[in-house]
């Protein structure tokens, strides 16, 4: 089999070294990669036959159909790379854009083949997952001779790297069980270097590690059936879920206890912060009468639901059916009032700061310049003062994110209008890259911006000490979460500017369409924090100019 890795793969290199060389550049570098994947392409026609004849006619059998896909497919890849080969030999130019666009056809078709057919090959074997079986077998085929030693190394550094990109992204997802995934992962990138240059003897030396692989594959597949399911538990709270899903896998005899403690010192941890960050928002001022009346009810719900948490942190460690029946239905009661509180804040943040139009009482949002109803002037945020947060992140979501849509500018447009016209041939990749390069500037000046006024705002010799005492207290903590939104939508409109940069090597459209939806996405977070940013930004100027009226810090402060 092709080993396969969703970065810096031998095809898509080949992809990129087309366009490469239709551009004018050298193809040396091309040429070779080619030539290996020819000789990887050759070998597995050969190979997957003879694999599949050592487990046996049963595999033979049940495999028929995937098997003759993927042979059919690993046949076209072979013919696609020696015509790219020959047209790069030949420097004919028209023919490389037309394999280059044959490629949109033959890589689905070849990565669809070699997935269902993995899935087949893998569900073979003495163990419980693929990486094991996997191992099992082409341990078997070389030992056989039916595989070269090489394929040995090829298959340790792949799942080593599969793993090590789960525990990067995967793991870093703010669950309970990722400590646990995490270790899970680990253990197979330890054990897969560690048998990088040696096969083992024999199925019987091998036994211990690939039962401690198949354990760790299950486990780390466990987590990522859970981060897929979170959020469709029985409660509001996807933490909560997943907690509540190994404790069910505990009665079912499927999860060791040892793995449910690990979870549950996580689901502590996480809603530690969770309730840290629900009452540093609760301490901010608010003119809403429903967040006050909710604040408490909320606070109570948190005890109550914390109670639990103790209770089975101190007794984890005893755990058995009786008590795990009996705490999950306690998270689920203690969670019902969170959801509710939840509702409650969401609602609240929707219409709180909406402005009432002077002419005919029509609520508008606030970055509405005219009335929707009747097209009157509204009253404009920094007058009226009504960008004052009274919202909680943890529990409602960011700040006006409904109401606060971004209008249109003409810089976005510019970029969103390249990625059509590169994707239509209308501009050249060059010029695509050109574009990009300019709205990376433009990021970065947001963020210059946003140093410049977090400069001012830490700055205590803006203020007197009573006003610094003030302002730490009740305004500071809520432009820091300003302040991450901001850093937030700048960091996701980034990660837009990268998948189309990825169209560069890769010319599939989805990579225009997902950057699209990332740079909209951060780029109104950006948006909704520069309007609350220009509110405390004014709030912070008239501080600093009643502290210079009164004589308390000198001009050059104000300037």
């Amino acid at each position: 089999m092709i080993p396969r890795a969703d970065s810096d793969h031998p095809i898509d290199k080949i992809r990129f070294g087309l366009m490469v060389a239709i551009g004018g550049e050298d193809a040396t570098e091309t040429l070779e990669e080619i030539e290996k994947q020819e000789q990887v392409a050759r070998r597995e026609l050969e190979e997957v036959p003879q694999r599949a004849e050592a487990r046996g006619e049963e595999f033979v059998e049940g495999s028929k159909e995937v098997r003759a896909e993927l042979l059919k497919q690993l046949g076209s890849y072979l013919a696609w790379l020696e015509s790219a080969k020959e047209a790069l030999q030949q420097h004919d130019t028209g023919r490389l854009m037309e394999i280059h666009e044959a490629s949109q056809d033959i890589l689905p078709g070849l990565n669809a083949a070699l997935d269902a057919y993995a899935r087949v090959f893998s569900t073979y074997g003495p163990y419980g997952s693929p990486p094991a079986n996997m191992m099992f077998q082409i341990m078997a085929a070389i030992h056989a001779g039916q595989a070269p030693k090489f394929t040995w190394g090829e298959y340790c550094e792949f799942y080593a790297k599969t793993y090590e990109e789960k525990a990067e992204t995967v793991g870093e997802i703010e669950l309970p069980g990722r400590t646990n995934y995490k270790k899970s992962c680990h253990t197979i990138i330890d054990l897969m270097d560690g048998w990088m240059k040696d096969i083992p003897e024999s199925a019987e030396a091998a036994h211990e590690t690939l039962l401690e692989i198949d354990l760790s594959a299950r486990l780390a597949g466990l987590f990522e059936m859970e981060v897929s399911a979170a959020k469709a538990g029985p409660t509001g709270i996807p933490s909560t879920n997943v907690m509540l899903d190994y404790l069910n896998g505990y009665l079912a005899d499927m999860i060791p206890g040892e793995i449910v403690a690990s979870v549950m010192d996580d689901y502590a941890d996480l809603m530690d912060r969770y309730a840290e960050n629900f009452e540093n928002s609760a301490s901010r001022p608010t003119d809403s009468a429903l967040v006050q009346e909710e604040i408490p009810r909320t606070l109570d719900a948190l005890d109550e639901h914390f109670a639990v948490i103790e209770d089975m942190s101190e007794s984890i460690g005893e755990l058995d059916k009786e008590k795990a029946k009996e705490w999950m239905e306690r998270l689920k009661s203690t969670a019902e009032p969170l959801e509710e509180s939840a509702q409650v804040y969401a609602t609240a943040a929707q219409h709180e700061h909406n402005i009432a139009c002077p002419g005919c009482a029509r609520s508008n949002p606030p970055e509405n310049r005219h009335c929707e109803a009747c097209g009157e002037v509204l009253p404009r945020p920094e007058d009226t003062g009504a960008l004052q947060s009274s919202t909680f992140s943890v529990l409602a979501g960011p700040t006006l994110e409904e109401n606060q849509q971004m209008p249109m500018t003409e810089n976005v447009a510019r970029l969103f209008q390249a990625c059509d016209d590169v994707n239509d041939g209308v501009i050249t990749p060059q010029e695509f890259g050109a574009e990009i390069q300019r709205a990376a500037l433009g990021l970065k000046e947001f963020a210059e911006e946003l140093d410049g006024v977090a400069a001012i705002a830490m700055d205590e010799e803006n203020f007197t000490p009573e006003q610094w005492e003030t302002w730490q207290t009740h305004h500071m903590p809520y432009l820091e979460d300003i302040a991450a939104t901001y850093v937030g939508g700048l960091k996701e409109a980034e990660e837009g500017l990268q998948s189309m940069e990825e169209f560069l090597s890769d010319p599939n459209d989805e990579h225009l369409v997902e950057g699209i939806r990332l740079v909209w996405q951060g780029l109104s977070a950006v948006h909704r924090g520069r309007l609350s940013m220009e509110t405390y930004t004014k709030m912070l100027q008239d501080v600093v100019q009643e502290s210079v009226d009164e004589g308390l810090i000198s001009t050059e402060a104000e300037g």
